[in-house]
């Protein structure tokens, strides 16, 4: 049986639901308006405490005042207070520099170096076309004196305070096979060659990236393309120390590496989640291996997260740095800058990570000694790479075998059986079955 409702009962509900939605916008409204009346109102309050600072500093501060100097540290104050390791606050000159630095250039003399055993400087690399290699450094050399101070006399710190500080020119002294040398460097800009390429054992090709800037998608496509033409069967990737930089740059070469699909994704403030780079269809039909260590950051772990979840590659070394954020320089109006975090890329990666840091499939450390000299390593004391060796050519034996069982010219003992299956399997499934050591 129908029941009616009389037009006043009508009114008088939806009178009661209408103020019943305006109570809750209103409710709403508050507490926005609240929320942003409290940070108005720490902020009132962090400009008042300063300008108290300033006030009081300007009235019985004995020394002088360099008003530039001030508001530089003041302005990397603001930064430093964020917490945030990957922010920061960039001069007008650093901030050209960091835009140089994207663009593929770089200012300076040129040298990687590290702490030698004995305490001196050791060179590491030295970048084609740099001041350091137009003057005739080498890897391996020892930079024992700077500004005619003995490095161990000084200290290691010291000297390569020393080093920075004296700008344009610096002088060093060197030490090559126990002979001494002295140098003059100016530093300058030079184009930064930020990939090299080999090929070792017996056709695998060996591509190490030092960073990604602006250059490197052209020198990784030059170096992959010249090794294809010696018909390499295998590819390992070097990202051991690779600072990172640019991720845009980092996902132009996982694109020519990769199907089609996702290959970065940002979780932004807003808690919302946008693509930001896509593969398409073409990619390397290669047996991979990556190298990552503890000097892995950034956009190469992404690198490295992205090969591993396609199962393009596997990945062997140390955990990586565990820099899993994004961040983006702002231009100031008086021409400094801020690099601030502005969202994260690994929240769809799973078990590839752990707390930021990408986790080798094959764990494999370096000595004391092997670490301090890793550039100065041949292939065969390197055992990291030997690990990738000897892995991109079990998938390639593997790979052939199964491509024999399926021509039907090979019938495979039990053990090779089980090495094509594995062949045939994704790199998780494979790793179940392997007998290969993973993680020790």
């Amino acid at each position: 049986m129908n029941k009616k409702i009389s037009l006043g009962m009508a009114v008088s509900i939806a009178a009661i639901v209408a103020a019943f939605a305006v109570v809750i916008t209103y409710t709403a409204a508050i507490r926005v308006f609240d929320s942003r009346m409290s940070s108005v109102t720490e902020r009132q309050n962090m400009y008042q405490v300063l300008s108290e600072i300033d006030m009081t500093v300007r009235q019985n501060y004995y020394g002088e005042i360099s008003e530039n100097y001030l508001q530089k540290n003041i302005s990397q104050g603001y930064v430093l207070g964020l917490d945030d390791a990957h922010c920061g606050y960039l001069t007008a000159d650093e901030y050209q520099l960091a835009v140089n630095e994207s663009l593929g250039y770089t200012f300076g003399l040129g040298m990687d170096v590290d702490r030698s055993g004995e305490g001196y400087i050791l060179v590491n690399v030295v970048y084609k076309g740099s001041p350091a290699d137009k003057a005739g450094i080498k890897p391996g050399d020892l930079i024992v004196s700077v500004e005619g101070k003995d490095v161990l006399t000084v200290g290691y710190e010291k000297a390569m305070s020393l080093i920075a500080e004296t700008s344009p020119k610096v002088s060093v002294v060197l030490s090559r096979s126990g002979k001494k040398s002295g140098y003059e460097l100016t530093r300058s800009k030079f184009e930064t060659k930020s990939v090299t390429y080999r090929v070792t054992g017996e056709s695998i090709g060996v591509i190490k990236i030092y960073e990604f800037n602006a250059k490197t998608p052209e020198q990784f496509n030059a170096a992959l393309n010249k090794l294809r033409n010696q018909n390499v069967t295998g590819l390992i990737i070097d990202l051991r120390d690779n600072g990172g930089d640019n991720y845009q740059y980092a996902c132009e070469i996982l694109d020519t590496l990769l199907p089609a699909g996702k290959l970065m994704s940002v979780t932004g403030k807003d808690g919302n989640s946008t693509i930001k780079y896509r593969s398409d269809s073409k990619f390397i039909d290669l047996p991979m291996e990556v190298l990552i260590n503890e000097g892995t950051d950034g956009a190469a772990e992404l690198f490295a997260a992205v090969m591993m979840n396609y199962e393009a590659a596997e990945s062997v070394g140390n955990a990586t740095a565990g820099h899993d954020t994004v961040q983006e320089l702002f231009q100031l109006s008086n021409g400094c800058a801020v690099r601030i975090t502005t969202g994260r890329w690994s929240d769809d990666l799973g078990e590839i990570l752990s707390e930021g840091k990408v986790i080798p499939q094959f764990e494999v450390g370096l000595t004391s000694y092997q670490k301090v000299n890793r550039y100065l390593l041949s292939d065969e004391s390197d055992p990291q790479l030997q690990t990738a060796l000897d892995r991109v050519n079990a998938v390639i034996a593997a790979k052939k075998e199964a491509q024999a069982q399926e021509n039907g010219t090979v019938t495979p003992s039990d053990s090779t059986t089980t090495t094509a299956k594995n062949a045939g399997k994704t790199t998780k499934e494979a790793q179940a079955t392997t007998t290969t050591t993973k993680k020790g």
